[in-house]
């Protein structure tokens, strides 16, 4: 008689993942390599792997319990209870569970080939590695997957220490480069960029500064990060309150505000600079406009196109109401890593008593930098280095 395969509720072989769980029910065995099966319990608020490709098997999602969110490519879906996703050879996919609840998926693999990937990362855990993509790229290799790298989050990295992560605002990932280049000088530095910015992929969950902030815990998760120091610049520096109050993992060490904006204070609105020429935009940006005025016309072409499509994405995230979430300020209690605020005294993007609300709404101290407006650390970076040094705990300050 031909065997048939009965696998109970508590039976099957387990491979736990970190916040994911696999119970493999069917490991292709009793079909003859032609399918296998698993069921994935996803913790609440996890995110998954990175973003992967399959060259030789067919994988298929059905949604038991929860709700799962399937990222393909640049799009994002929503997958509640009862919903099916397959994925063909080729196509880029991950998921994640961004709810309150565990998800639980049934997952396929025609042929079974994936089964033994999972036993595999098991195996690399129980040996003390971490799931870092270091790590996991090889693992993958084996069962013919590989990484989609063009849609993870871009995040350069320079520097040896204590992690610190340095998240820039409207100006784009060049607006911080020169502090993270001089924070690198005892310090692994992680820039990453938000997506959009720069050419870089934007997937359609990605709208809001929360979404960010989400992707950019993500890219600390994949490289098993944990007590990272923060630095956030304007728009960053909302980034980096949301990073903080969304972490439940340890991520985030420490935040260091720089000139951040994200909040609402009566009487002290964040300026609007969405559609002003550069040279307005720098006589409310620095203490000393005349040194930083830039004429567009006068770059390259392809720079002038890219800060276009920057200013367009810029404008998209900063929304309505303009450059703030209504619910922040109320928020930032909730945030429970060191924190410190350092602000040029002569930002009139947002200014000193805005600067000061930030503050005292997170209960951490006020650091004015001299001669400086809203990038502090382009105007006056030694002072603002200082600052953001003596701000990060454990920092060697020698």
């Amino acid at each position: 008689m031909t065997e048939v395969s009965i696998v109970g509720p508590q039976a099957g072989e387990v491979a736990p993942l970190g916040p994911v769980t696999m119970r493999i029910l069917e490991d292709g065995s009793t079909t003859a390599h032609r399918l296998g099966i698993s069921e994935i319990t996803i913790a609440p608020h996890t995110e998954g792997p990175q973003q992967h490709r399959h060259a030789q098997h067919d994988e298929g999602f059905y949604v038991v319990r929860g709700t799962a969110r399937f990222t393909v490519g640049t799009t994002t879906h929503d997958a509640p209870a009862g919903t099916l996703v397959m994925v063909p050879p080729g196509a880029p996919h991950t998921f994640a569970n961004p709810g309150d609840e565990p998800a639980v998926l049934l997952n396929t693999f025609t042929p079974d080939l994936y089964v033994q990937y999972f036993r595999d990362l098991r195996a690399m855990i129980e040996s003390g590695r971490s799931m870092t993509p270091e790590n996991v790229t090889p693992v993958m290799a084996r069962y013919a997957t590989v990484p989609a790298a063009e849609y993870a989050p871009v995040v350069e990295e320079q520097g040896t220490g204590r992690p610190v992560m340095v998240l820039h605002g409207g100006g784009g990932p060049f607006s911080v480069a020169g502090l993270g280049a001089a924070l690198a000088d005892g310090h692994h530095v992680l820039a990453p960029t938000v997506p959009g910015f720069d050419g870089t992929p934007r997937p359609e969950g990605c709208r809001t500064v929360a979404d960010v902030a989400a992707r950019f815990l993500t890219a600390l998760a994949e490289r098993d990060l944990h007590d990272v120091a923060l630095v956030g610049s304007s728009m960053g520096g909302w980034v980096a309150a949301e990073m903080a109050l969304q972490d439940t993992e340890g991520r985030v060490g420490s935040v260091v505000f720089v000139n951040a904006v994200g909040i609402e204070v009566p009487g002290h609105p964040v300026r609007p600079i969405l559609g002003l020429r550069l040279d307005e935009i720098a006589e409310f940006s620095y203490a000393d406009p005349d040194r930083f005025r830039l004429d567009p016309t006068t770059l390259p072409p392809e720079r002038q196109a890219v800060m276009a499509a920057n200013a367009a994405v810029f404008a998209d995230y900063a929304g309505e109401p303009y450059m703030h979430d209504p619910t922040l300020r109320g928020r930032l209690d909730g945030i429970h890593v060191p924190t410190a605020v350092v602000w040029g005294e002569a930002d009139r993007i947002a200014d000193l008593d805005y600067g000061r609300a930030y503050a005292a709404a997170l209960g951490a101290p006020f650091t004015v930098i001299a001669g400086a407006g809203h990038l502090p650390h382009v105007e006056q970076p030694a002072a603002t280095l200082a600052a953001i040094e003596a701000a990060i705990p454990g920092a060697d300050r020698s």
